[in-house]
């Protein structure tokens, strides 16, 4: 997909770095900066771990066919010699000036007194020193900086040298650092800490961040932005590490990391940094960090202990405990440092006054979108509890066995995985295992997405204004700073539109309210789009944004954020009942149960995620507009654009070749970004390319609903259920378009339902409107029923498993799959080892649980094909209305198309959406499409067949080439288009179940996913390994 050409060349730069020599482990480490996790992510990395030299054979067996690529230079046609055929030309040590524009400015330096010339020359101006550049990623550079010093090259400052004490320069990249470290580990035992200093800088962002990003860079991110929580930071400063830094003159001075933070660094350079050695006899170092995410995030919390015992161990003679996480002035816990010394830490009265003391100066300050304080507390006692365990002596009495295992954290070991799947030879290519079509193109990066069509001349870019204020009346807008900066060419706002501001323009199906193109009035929500800046650049056109003046009135009234915040003041004009609230037949006469078990449950929202953010390329034409859209509904987008802009929808002509993920956010999302850039457009008369930002993609489009539910169950004690009441609400955002219209059939899930009574709600809040997210109202219905579920058995004492089959209707079908998937799991064997793993363990636990699913698919609305059979080499071209976004629809329309015509799958060609061969078509979802579009495809070839039927009656033995010539001849119609209608397919349920081990960290909430399980009964699979693909990724989203 989208992703693939990113996770190619990180692997290749793997490869290169380890001269092909890799393990399966780093294979799978080096990934964590590829943050894709969907359909394509498991067999790419098996396919990468295949060329490991640990490699399971069954890896190197399914990926035999990789073929060795000899690197073939595409400038010279030789062999690559490893270097650049020019390098010879050139002076490696001559320094570079660059000059640009607005007065800005390149250096490339060699030596350390270049810098200070540059310093001393550009006086006053705004400067960076520029090594990885990698910092970017977490504070965007300001747009003031004017002088760029690229320091990458200067020798001092990428050297190293041991002596008493380990001095390595400050442009030492991480991933050199952690090499530095692991080597003089090895070789001086003084240095043995530097193995634990080498764990802890592999949990700092991801492997590409890590070869470019330095020392000096990852510790100027912590000087200028306080709150960072920056590990390198942690801890260099709890080993005692000392930084020497120079200023104009040569002049140098050594400083410890926490001095390094307040001072003022203004033409001053990090030279190096020097670790002193600690005698491992009576030093003992560790560290920790716990995050959200096993790789590639920042800490919720972190920490690094140094304790120095005396020479017998008896007591401390000194601690350095610092955490990170807690505040931007807060590293050392100096009270408890104090309060350790001279004291035995392993005597629990010791441990407990420590821990106290440590309580008492832990004060975490709460700036969102950190953990609550909390959390934050507690997690850095446990850390400190964590250390102690880890280092307490065998055998002291004090800490019993079962608490032992509370001294580490989890670790990930290689992930592995396997595939089972039905095919059925006779059925081929259906039902086969085939590479996706596109995936060549796509792992190459030659597949071309929207924002990957070629600039036209004169081409413009656009950007969202996006409001600041909630609820708020806007009183003015002034562009005029932003149109005074050379190559920004326009501005436009909602009294700019000719036609309807709206582009929510589908009455009587996903909800009437007015959803604004541009905010005309009062601001619905912090992040709406008030207008839109058109330039000359990506670039220039975000950064003019900024200089877009929106003055506000007061808020109206209170501004209500969530759904909570709406229930908790019970306004009662937001909440409205939803018409999927369900009752069951013998819901009102159900009798009492032998207990009750009430609860309350909440699922927050969930941000798409899809790789390419929301994009739109237009282009006027002579007769009207060409429009190539990143959305999932190319009715809706033609609609809402001809009614905004007063123009015939026959005027527009959208194209749609491929998305790069999408999960639902751009089904109506996608509209509001097409209906901007074609105003532009419109009114330029130029071509205007809409890209957004990540951040502003965040700040202005939805995201999944969050719900919340209160719940009240009578059962029996054998946990049968003999009433359940449920009441569910979720949050809309902005308006009440759209909504979990399928949360209500899918609360029932495998149940019997006729005691069931829910009531479905919505409320609005001041956020952007939320929207369909994957699997929308079948996530949110099968968790609230699950969580009940789990909740039964917990008052029952009873297996949650057998709860679950008890209130199963005796004629389902997952009654037949069940007990059969139970045993293949050796569910109950498990149970019992996970049963005695948590008796002996008190800090650690495991669990285990299997959960159903009973997936209703139905279909709705209509989607066209057209296929055309081309009489020279009776090649087929295919167009249809679905709309590709790594789902793999192109391949299963392929294969179908092959079966039914009775020929080589290399002979078709899939081509881009359009609604010229697919007009009117519905949204792509609901799990629907590619079985509906290879229908259509199905039902189109088969009229091209009959058709040829009689001229293939008088020339049996032609082939396929022939044939279709001399139905060309004879003029057969080799075009054959049909639409797909709702009443075409027998809608039919799927059933599912996924059994999932887990083990906690009871300490700091981290979790480990031991084994997942996953069975789907999904009849006959068109394409079985893009299937299994769809359930694997859509499983990990759902993590």
């Amino acid at each position: 997909g989208f992703c693939s050409p990113g996770m190619v060349m990180n692997m290749y730069s793997l490869l290169e770095s380890k001269n092909g020599q890799v393990t399966m482990a780093e294979v799978e480490n080096a990934f964590g900066g590829n943050i894709c996790r969907c359909t394509g992510y498991r067999p790419i990395l098996d396919a990468f771990k295949s060329l490991a030299v640990d490699a399971e054979p069954r890896l190197k067996e399914a990926c035999q066919d990789i073929e060795d690529l000899t690197k073939i230079c595409p400038k010279t046609g030789s062999a690559c010699a490893g270097k650049c055929s020019a390098a010879g030309k050139i002076n490696d040590k001559k320094g570079v000036h660059l000059s640009f524009s607005e007065d800005k400015e390149w250096h490339k330096v060699y030596n350390i007194s270049d810098v200070f010339a540059i310093f001393e020359k550009i006086k006053t101006k705004p400067y960076m020193l520029v090594a990885g550049n990698t910092a970017h990623g977490v504070y965007r550079r300001s747009d003031d900086l004017q002088v760029f010093i690229d320091v990458t090259s200067i020798e001092e400052l990428r050297s190293h040298s041991m002596g008493n004490n380990l001095t390595v320069g400050a442009n030492v990249s991480l991933t050199e650092l952690m090499t530095i470290l692991t080597e003089v580990a090895a070789k001086s035992p003084n240095f043995g800490y530097c193995a634990e200093l080498v764990k802890h800088i592999d949990l700092i962002a991801n492997v590409p961040v890590r070869n470019t990003g330095t020392i000096a860079g990852n510790l100027s991110i912590k000087n200028q932005h306080n709150e960072f929580p920056s590990d390198l930071y942690l801890i260099l400063e709890a080993v005692g590490a000392q930084l020497t830094i120079m200023e104009s003159g040569g002049k140098t001075s050594t400083i410890s990391p926490a001095q390094f933070v307040s001072k003022d660094m203004k033409k001053k350079l990090i030279l190096n940094v020097v670790l002193p050695p600690l005698d491992p006899k009576v030093f003992v170092f560790r560290s920790f960090k716990i995050m959200p995410r096993a790789q590639n995030a920042h800490a919720y919390v972190n920490g690094a202990f140094l304790i120095k015992f005396n020479a017998n161990k008896s007591s401390v003679e000194s601690a350095s405990l610092c955490f990170g996480g807690i505040d931007p002035k807060f590293t050392h816990a100096t009270n408890t440092e104090k309060f350790l010394a001279g004291k035995n830490l392993f005597s629990n009265d010791v441990f407990q006054g420590a821990l106290q003391t440590l309580s008492n100066e832990l004060n975490p300050d709460w700036v969102l979108p950190d953990a609550s304080p909390e959390y934050r507390k507690n997690l850095a006692l446990s850390l400190f509890y964590k250390f102690v365990l880890n280092i307490a002596p065998e055998g002291n009495a004090s800490i019993k066995s079962q608490y032992k295992s509370g001294g580490s954290v989890l670790e990930r070991p290689v992930s592995t995985a396997s595939q089972r799947f039905d095919t059925y030879k006779e059925n081929w290519p259906l039902t086969k295992n085939i590479p996706k079509i596109e995936g060549l193109a796509q792992t190459s990066g030659e597949a071309q997405y929207t924002n990957d069509i070629p600039a036209r001349p004169n081409e413009l870019h656009a950007a969202f204004v996006l409001a600041t204020k909630a609820h708020a009346k806007i009183e003015k807008i002034d562009a005029s700073e932003a149109l005074k900066q050379a190559g920004v060419v326009a501005f436009f706002s909602a009294k700019d539109i000719p036609g309807a501001n709206n582009f929510m323009y589908f009455p009587d199906f996903m909800g009437s309210d007015i959803e604004e193109v541009f905010c005309s009035d009062r601001v619905a929500y912090h992040g709406q789009p008030v207008g839109i800046i058109v330039a000359e650049s990506f670039a220039l056109a975000n950064r003019a944004v900024k200089l877009v003046k929106v003055s506000y009135g007061e808020p109206n009234d209170k501004i209500y954020p969530t759904v909570q915040d709406v229930l908790h003041a019970k306004v009662a004009d937001r909440i409205k009942e939803m018409p999927y609230s369900t009752l069951g037949a013998s819901y009102e006469a159900a009798p009492e149960g032998d207990m009750k078990v009430k609860g309350h449950f909440e699922i927050g929202g969930q941000y798409h995620y899809y790789m390419e953010t929301q994009c739109c390329v237009c282009i006027p034409i002579e007769d009207g507009m060409d429009v190539y859209s990143a959305t999932q509904w190319v009715d809706l987008t033609q609609m809402a654009i001809a009614k905004m802009l007063k123009i015939p929808q026959n005027s527009l002509n959208l194209y749609v070749r491929r998305l790069g993920g999408a999960y639902g956010g751009k089904g109506t999302r996608a509209t509001m970004i097409a209906c901007a850039c074609a105003l532009a457009a419109h009114f330029t008369k130029r071509p205007v390319r809409f890209v957004m930002t990540l951040e502003a993609n965040m700040d202005a489009i939805g995201k999944r609903y969050p719900v919340v539910s209160d719940y009240e169950v009578d059962v029996t004690k054998e946990g049968k259920i003999t009433k359940l009441f449920n009441e569910y609400v979720h949050d809309f955002g902005s308006n009440f378009n759209e909504g979990m219209f399928h949360a209500g059939t899918f609360f029932t899930n495998c149940y019997d339902d006729t005691v069931f009574k829910t009531v479905a709600k919505g409320v609005k809040t001041d956020c952007a409107s939320n929207t369909f997210c994957r699997a929308p109202g079948t996530t949110e219905g099968i968790a609230m029923i699950e969580t009940i579920m789990e909740h039964v058995a917990f008052a029952t004492g009873l297996d949650p498993l057998e709860v679950r089959m008890a209130n199963m209707p005796k004629d389902l079908k997952m009654l037949e799959l069940m007990p059969q998937f139970r045993a293949d799991v050796e569910y109950d064997a498990r149970k019992k080892e996970i049963e005695q793993f948590n008796a002996g363990h008190r800090w650690r636990k495991r669990g285990i649980a299997i959960v159903p699913m009973r997936y209703p698919l139905g279909y709705f609305g209509s989607l066209s094909a057209i296929v055309s059979i081309f009489h020279d080499d009776g090649t087929v071209a295919i167009s249809h209305g679905g709309i590709e976004m790594g789902q793999g629809m192109n391949t299963k329309v392929s294969q179908v198309a092959a079966y039914t015509l009775g020929i080589p799958i290399e002979k078709i060609s899939i081509k881009p959406t359009n609604n010229l061969t697919s007009p009117n078509a519905i949204c792509t979802g609901g799990s629907m499409t590619s079985e509906t579009v290879s229908y259509a495809v199905k039902r189109a070839c088969e009229m091209i067949l009959e058709r040829m039927q009689p001229v293939k009656e008088e020339n049996k033995d032609d082939s396929w080439e022939t044939l279709v010539e001399k139905c060309h001849t004879k003029n057969v119609d080799l075009c054959a288009t049909y639409m797909f209608k709702a009443s075409d397919l027998v809608p039919y349920i799927i059933w599912g179940l996924s059994c999932s081990e887990v083990e906690v960290d009871v300490l700091t909430g981290n979790v480990q996913l031991r084994r997942v399980d996953i069975l789907e009964d999904v009849g006959e699979s068109l394409s079985p390994g893009i299937d299994v693909g769809q359930i694997e990724g859509s499983f990990v989203l759902g993590l």
